[in-house]
């Protein structure tokens, strides 16, 4: 498989397939431009002259240019054929996604891969298998960490893509974010993802009261990876923050919100990013057709309809790259742990022609239905029947026959888990602002247990503001982070003792302060006990309306009256 440039074509056009060089990595120039660095390389990848279904780019910098696509140029019109390496020139490139080379291997093989990447002075490969020095150099250039660097994509595949040739598959990594408060001070939270024990490092956890910074916490993780709003490179320049002590090596963040004053970004449309696949948010909030944004309580079924349709069509497109997790099968498969169905479908339309769906359509209750099981079938021609689905519905299950009915709470307990599901990738981050807004204790615990079943096979962390004590018990001391406000302001620390399977009591007093703070049970019964006079007397006249609590409460309250 060789890599081959083709000059002077328009930057929108697509690479040409090369039916003389057999299989390969075609490139053409693309004018996107980063802070002054013109390094985008157009890419496509050809198997047998047939296009491989894969969105991505190369990024390539060349020593002592600025701009590569007319330095190619200029080589090609000086008689360089196009076909890569580049002869007497100094460079270092880097794929936009870290399945450039799950891909490659799937398709050519490891050894034609390696050879391609050698070729192409892949970056990852040059640092950390071969230790080139003169990629080393062109590594500390400011245009490799402006430009090469800049997408999150590639930022993995320089991190962890030589891995895989290694089959050693990457985890993510512990990393610090740092953080600014509201007084400005720089505050730092060690996020553990890196198990050294039988206990589950999966889950952060960030709890404390409202109004300290826990969303905001969030809202900076979210922006200084992208490296957009607060962590766009010119204002972190401008502040001399420095928001990780490593950049995470994350492939995708995908935010879950349903708080009704978050203000996340619901995508990255309007940031000067070419990857807008990096960030997915799912929650109540929509940009309208006027520009403005909106609230929708229906965004939840909708996305996951959606969401069902995309993993489908993703299953399809993708299921050639080896040990690929089957994303339908994965969600299912952790669904049927938490609700009881036999499997799920999509409503039709019924004022649709359906004849053309044939007896891939099911009928309950008059009403007609899509399974997702046929839906498989039309995979690779979703575009056809979309219009028959009435996706605002969203995702329905089927048990014995009859419609599960679902509470609201639980809708969108499975509604979360699709949206999560369609939007993963390996080592994906999912982050989620008070899950328990929507979810009642009982069902907290077993949103934990389906989050822990979907992250798994995708390898994939979460990070979850909360106030639940429940979920807090879920998770090791050392991923628990409690926000408080202190003298000086805002301290970030981690529980003294071991949280996970902790007494939820234990837990409260520590972080919320509860035994300092006065409640209205505890004021009721000291005013009763003033009038009363006697503990025992009282406990009396409540008679059958006291509990053990109640009684060893008053008690206590008659002891420390007589100490006064």
């Amino acid at each position: 498989m060789r890599t081959v440039y083709t000059p002077n074509l328009y930057w929108r056009e697509v690479p040409p397939a090369k039916p003389q060089l057999g299989d390969v990595l075609s490139l053409s120039s693309n004018n996107w431009d980063d802070y002054s660095y013109k390094t985008t390389l157009n890419a496509k990848i050809y198997i047998n002259n047939q296009l491989i279904s894969f969105d991505f780019s190369i990024k390539l910098l060349i020593e002592d240019v600025d701009n590569t696509a007319i330095k190619l140029d200029e080589l090609c019109k000086d008689g360089w054929d196009g076909i890569f390496p580049i002869p007497n020139i100094n460079y270092i490139a880097l794929p936009s996604d870290i399945d450039f080379y799950k891909i490659l291997i799937s398709k050519v093989g490891e050894e034609k891969a390696i050879t391609l990447l050698n070729e192409l002075h892949d970056a990852g490969f040059s640092k950390n298998v071969y230790h080139n020095e003169v990629s080393n150099k062109l590594i500390e250039h400011d245009g490799f960490k402006t430009s090469l660097l800049r997408e999150s994509g590639a930022n993995k595949a320089f991190q962890d893509g030589y891995l895989i040739f290694q089959d050693i598959y990457a985890e993510i990594r512990d990393f610090q974010l740092n953080i600014l408060s509201k007084d400005c001070c720089v505050k730092s939270i060690p996020f553990k993802f890196e198990s050294s024990s039988l206990l589950p490092y999966d889950i952060n956890v960030i709890i404390g009261p409202n109004g300290i910074g826990k969303s905001h916490c969030l809202k900076s993780l979210v922006e200084y990876w992208l490296q957009t709003g607060m962590g766009e490179p010119r204002i972190l320049e401008r502040s001399k923050h420095t928001p990780f002590d490593e950049r995470p090596n994350i492939s995708k963040l995908v935010l879950v919100s349903y708080s009704p004053f978050e203000e996340f970004s619901l995508d990255l449309e309007k940031n000067n990013l070419q990857d807008k696949k990096a960030y997915q948010y799912f929650g109540f909030r929509q940009m309208r057709d006027d520009g403005k944004i909106g609230i929708s309580r229906n965004l939840p079924a909708l996305n996951s309809s959606e969401s069902l349709l995309e993993m489908i069509s993703d299953d399809e497109k993708y299921k050639f790259i080896e040990n690929r997790v089957n994303k339908f099968n994965s969600v299912d498969s952790a669904l049927k742990s938490a609700i009881s169905y036999d499997y799920c479908v999509l409503r039709l339309s019924s004022q649709d022609d359906l004849s053309y769906l044939g007896n891939d359509v099911i009928t309950i209750n008059n009403e007609k239905y899509l399974p997702a099981i046929n839906i498989m079938q039309w995979a690779e021609r979703i575009d056809l029947i979309i219009n028959s689905l009435l996706l605002n519905d969203g995702v329905i299950f089927v048990k014995d026959g009859n419609i599960v009915r679902l509470s609201s709470g639980q809708r969108l307990f499975v509604y979360i888990a699709i949206n999560v599901v369609g939007a993963m990738k390996e080592n994906s981050l999912i982050v989620i602002d008070e899950p328990e807004l929507f979810l009642h204790p009982n069902l907290e615990i077993e949103f934990i247990s389906l989050l822990k079943k979907v992250l798994t096979p995708f390898r994939s962390k979460a990070i979850l503001a909360t106030h639940s004590l429940s979920i807090t018990r879920e998770v090791p001391s050392k991923c628990v982070h409690i926000f408080r406000e202190e003298e000086n302001g805002l301290e970030i620390v981690p529980p003294p003792f071991e949280t996970f399977g902790g007494n939820v009591q234990r837990i409260s007093s520590y972080v919320f302060g509860d035994k300092s703070i006065s409640k209205p049970f505890d004021e009721w019964l000291d005013m009763q006990l003033k009038e009363v006079g006697d503990p025992k007397r009282l406990i009396e006249m409540l008679g059958e309306e006291v509990n053990e609590e109640m009684i060893m409460k008053i008690m206590s309250l008659g002891k420390k009256s007589h100490g006064r």
